[in-house]
């Protein structure tokens, strides 16, 4: 956890930033969140060694300045991300619909119409949060899981902006009980699950590595028999979104919860591998993704 000093400077610059983006257009806040972006690579190298390696992992055979460049392209769509992300305030609904465009909306159409809930997983990929927000200016009933972070304050901006956009907020660290609820109820409930889970996680291959993974979403999906839908938004020319929401994946009945994580868990994983090499400038590399280690490549070679 942040010392009290640097929660309070986080607070200042990201409540600084929130008022100076309010009357500058869209493509300002853009040009400036690239600017930003490839300010705190090369002037401030913010977790320099941790992305690189983290793109030598994924891509191989990418060189060392391709890595370089691919690693500045994604500060600049995090600054960009960052700038859009304070400016949802004073977005109107027909706002959201033009700046992003919805591919697959038939399958959310399909779940609205059979009236039962369903779980959206994506990643830390593009401006995930303006999915939820176009989603609930389509008139859909949008709830996003987040967890409480650290700084209160800051926690509080970033829930402010999501109820401003339409957006609910649930709370995944206050149990499951909340989570099967929403789901019970018919909620479409929006989930990012692609942070490193710990010992207890699933270990599955993501971009040549064994990475440990959320059950959750798969563990919710089997409980309540709600489909896992895999949803992605992708950055356009023209400085506009595209998202593309994906068939939904339902639990078969007759799978215990083993097999109902796994066979879940690799949909889910397997789409966002996908999406992270159509546009790896959009995923979020600052994240030790491969911190966990399996049981068996933890405790090392056997003696003898």
């Amino acid at each position: 956890m942040a010392s009290r000093p640097r929660q309070w400077l986080d607070f200042a610059l990201l409540y600084l930033l929130f008022i100076l983006v309010r009357p500058f257009p869209w493509t300002w806040l853009q040009a400036w969140g690239r600017g930003i972006g490839s300010l705190v690579w090369r002037v401030f190298r913010y977790r320099r060694g941790v992305v690189l390696a983290n793109l030598e992992q994924a891509f191989p055979d990418l060189d060392r300045p391709g890595r370089e460049r691919l690693a500045e392209e994604f500060f600049r769509n995090l600054g960009m991300t960052l700038m859009e992300f304070l400016a949802f305030p004073r977005l109107k609904r027909e706002d959201f619909v033009r700046l992003v465009d919805i591919h697959g909306l038939e399958h959310v159409d399909a779940l609205v119409e059979a009236g039962g809930g369903a779980l959206f997983v994506t990643g830390h990929f593009g401006n995930w949060e303006l999915m939820a927000a176009r989603s609930a200016a389509a008139g859909y009933r949008v709830t996003a899981a987040a967890k409480t972070q650290s700084n209160s304050r800051v926690d509080r901006i970033q829930n402010d902006i999501r109820r401003k956009a339409g957006v609910g907020v649930l709370r995944t660290d206050s149990g499951v009980r909340g989570m099967l609820r929403a789901l019970r109820d018919g909620q479409m409930v929006a989930l990012v699950a692609d942070q490193d889970a710990g010992g207890d996680g699933y270990f599955t291959r993501f971009l040549n590595r064994e990475a440990s993974v959320f059950r959750g979403p798969a563990f919710f999906s089997w409980r309540t028999g709600v489909p896992v839908v895999t949803v992605f938004i992708f950055r356009l020319p023209d400085g506009r979104h595209r998202v593309e929401v994906e068939e939904p994946v339902y639990p078969d009945p007759a799978w215990d919860e083993a097999t109902a994580v796994a066979k879940l868990t690799e949909h889910h994983v397997r789409r966002l591998e996908a999406a992270v090499r159509r546009a790896p400038e959009l995923y979020f590399w600052t994240h030790r993704r491969w911190k966990t280690r399996p049981p068996a490549e933890a405790a090392g070679p056997p003696a003898g």
